[in-house]
């Protein structure tokens, strides 16, 4: 690869507020705002404001650490078992091989950043989204090879609400 090339892949530049590729992601809308080929596969940043009550199924990365800052809302975390409640300006750290979810536990729309180490997240959700695009119902038989060959398990459902 010249050097002209590799200088181009590492340009930096800015991904503005609502800028990114928006990704269908088994319920909820996901912005991609540096991808994994952005940033020579080093990491993935990420965006999606999530409903009161919403939240991914409880879930294994075998090969990302995951970061979360907390932009608006109040959100309940689980990693490796320990609760994590978590308001705006709070980080939040789930390494690889933890088995970690979160849920909006607010009643308002909440915002999450995050930040995957290293990169392939984004590439997970848009392998997800070829499978179970928006109003579809996801199939567990076309769903199930994508977390295998993304180093991904699924350990369980959603959150339940808090009482």
């Amino acid at each position: 690869m010249s050097n002209a090339i590799m200088e181009a892949r590492r340009a930096g530049y800015v991904s503005w507020p609502g800028e990114g590729r928006i990704v269908h992601v088994l319920g909820l809308d996901v912005r991609i705002k540096i991808a994994s080929s952005d940033a020579q596969d080093a990491f993935t940043v990420f965006d999606a404001e999530i409903p009161p009550m919403a939240g991914p199924p409880m879930h294994r990365h075998a090969h990302q650490d995951e970061v979360w800052q907390v932009m608006e809302g109040e959100f309940r975390f689980v990693v490796d078992r320990q609760q994590i409640y978590a308001l705006p300006g709070d980080t939040v750290f789930a390494p690889r091989g933890s088995q970690h979810t979160f849920q909006n536990v607010g009643s308002t729309t909440g915002h999450l950043l995050t930040t995957a180490v290293p990169g392939g997240l984004d590439v997970f959700f848009e392998a997800l989204e070829a499978v179970s695009p928006r109003g579809s119902t996801p199939d567990p038989g076309k769903l199930m090879p994508i977390f295998d060959q993304h180093g991904m398990e699924l350990l369980g459902p959603p959150l339940p609400p808090v009482a």
